[in-house]
């Protein structure tokens, strides 16, 4: 796209195309540092149902699920 842009010999709805691609291009990537950055955090969040088997008291210190046999 860079190398198009620079030869400026194209056709003004060419050059519009490529433009418009370019453009996509940037922010798909910027989109894609997002969910990479999202990622490297899927392992510090808690998650609602953890967070609530931890307030019924049915997660182990380690985070291990704890069941019980009804009688």
């Amino acid at each position: 796209d860079e190398k198009l842009l620079e030869g400026g010999n194209l056709d003004p709805r060419l050059e519009v195309a490529v433009r418009v691609r370019a453009g996509e291009k940037k922010i798909l990537e910027q989109i894609d540092g997002i969910f990479k950055d999202r990622e490297l955090e899927l392992d510090v969040l808690e998650y609602y149902q953890e967070r609530r088997l931890k307030d019924l008291g049915l997660v182990g210190e380690q985070g291990d699920i704890i069941f019980w046999e009804p009688k």
